[in-house]
């Protein structure tokens, strides 16, 4: 497709970066948030102010939404002048969020009645993916408008097309943060038991990495942020949470059982009822120790 105007619609720790990555590629970017600061920053880093989502729709090719959540997505759609309302037949919405499927389902149907393509993209690879442009993009909708939109989507990674409808994308997020909220717990749990055994942490992971437990935890989070208690993969518990919430939802509505789903999720909860809702996700290993009666790794 020709070089369009792209509007961000959220410009928060995902969406301020991404906006940042389409304007070293070549595009303008227009930008909406409802924070003034975040809009101030995006800005400063050539971001086009826009005055409201209806603005931004009107100025561009292609809208790309951030947002934190399904709720988000659905008030800048159907609120007061909103993208239902502003949004052209020939526009592309690219909906980037780690919303619900049925969410976006619904979008996808009510815009496309007026003659806008819908497709949802959401990504996994945080705040430092998001950054360094090594997201993974987990396309939803019909491959033709994968690949017509797949110059912009390449800014932000690598493009993998999920399903061939939207909403396809979402599910795939989803369940890929399920996954990956299971194996941060359950390692987190292992390296409390190793030092209530008596193994160092470090030791425990270097064994796991070299046998049949390893997984993206104990590879990647373990040296990156927990070993060191560098808790700054940039991404909440509060967050994960949220995403184990779809995830389950979506289960329910298609009537699938998920045992260790939901004792995941519970976990999750009882986390955030200990107060860490607000703390990086990998801080979670501070939990675990604690109700292991251990004091985490000694000093290097």
């Amino acid at each position: 497709m020709d070089r369009p105007r792209i509007g961000v619609i959220g410009l928060g720790k995902m969406g301020a970066p991404m906006a940042r990555r389409l304007l070293r590629a070549g595009y303008r970017v227009g930008g909406y948030d409802l924070r003034p600061e975040a809009v101030a920053g995006a800005v400063r880093d050539g971001v086009e102010r826009e005055a409201s989502v209806g603005d931004l729709a009107r100025d561009a090719g292609i809208v790309l939404t951030m947002l934190p959540d399904g709720r988000a997505v659905e008030a800048a759609v159907y609120g007061e002048g909103g993208l239902a309302h502003a949004m052209r037949p020939g526009q592309i919405l690219i909906e980037m969020t780690s919303s619900s499927p049925r969410v976006t389902r619904r979008v996808a149907r009510d815009l496309g009645a007026a003659g806008v393509e819908v497709l949802d993209a959401p990504v996994s690879g945080g705040v430092r993916g998001a950054v360094d442009g090594t997201l993974c993009v987990m396309a939803g909708g019909p491959a033709d408008l994968v690949e017509r939109c797949r110059p912009v989507l390449a800014c932000f990674g690598e493009i993998v097309h999920a399903g061939d409808a939207a909403g396809d994308g979402d599910a795939a997020k989803t369940i890929n943060n399920l996954l990956s909220a299971a194996a941060l717990w359950s390692t987190a749990e292992a390296i409390a038991l190793g030092q209530k055994a008596g193994l160092s942490a470090d030791r425990l992971i270097a064994a796991v990495n070299r046998s049949t437990g390893r997984n993206y935890t104990t590879e990647i989070k373990c040296p990156r942020f927990i070993l060191p208690r560098n808790f700054t993969a940039g991404f909440t518990v509060a967050q994960y949470l949220k995403d184990l919430d779809i995830c389950l939802d979506l289960a329910d509505e298609l009537r699938v059982p998920m045992l260790m789903g939901a004792l995941t999720r519970q976990a999750w909860r009882i986390a955030v009822g200990e107060g860490m809702g607000d703390a990086d996700h990998t801080a979670l290993i501070e939990l675990l120790e604690r109700w292991a009666g251990v004091g985490g790794p000694p000093p290097a």
